[in-house]
């Protein structure tokens, strides 16, 4: 009876399977290590952040990414206790350098003054 073929066809394509060419490509691998040039997020979330005048200024709160997925500003928390106004600031994620030496700082590279200067940034939910 031929209707096997036709019945199996059919299943497959109701399941979403659809027929693999013979000359199907093995998918790309699948990486296993950081890559040079790569920073993982928790390395710098709850870091203290450092002013390039070398004052603390508060601690990374957040990382926004773009449409592409893409992290493109860190958001931090403005600590009052050192004269700031308590707010949240967001600057791109290229102005902070981690520190080669104390893995709980990163450096934004922006005075204090410009720090306090900035405008607060809201989480729109």
């Amino acid at each position: 009876m031929k209707l096997r073929p036709i019945l199996a066809a059919g299943l497959a394509l109701s399941l979403g399977l659809a027929a693999l060419p013979a000359t199907a490509q093995a998918p790309a691998a699948q990486p296993t290590q950081i890559e040079a040039g790569q920073t993982r997020a928790k390395m710098l979330l709850d870091r203290d952040v450092y002013s390039s005048d070398d004052v603390e200024i508060g601690e990374v709160e957040d990382l926004i990414l773009n449409a592409q997925q893409q992290v493109v500003l860190a958001v931090i928390e403005i600590e009052s206790r050192l004269g700031f106004t308590e707010k949240y600031v967001a600057v791109p994620l290229a102005q902070l350098t981690p520190s080669a030496s104390n893995n709980d700082r990163v450096t934004l590279a922006m005075t204090r003054d410009q720090v306090r200067d900035l405008p607060g940034f809201r989480y729109q939910d």
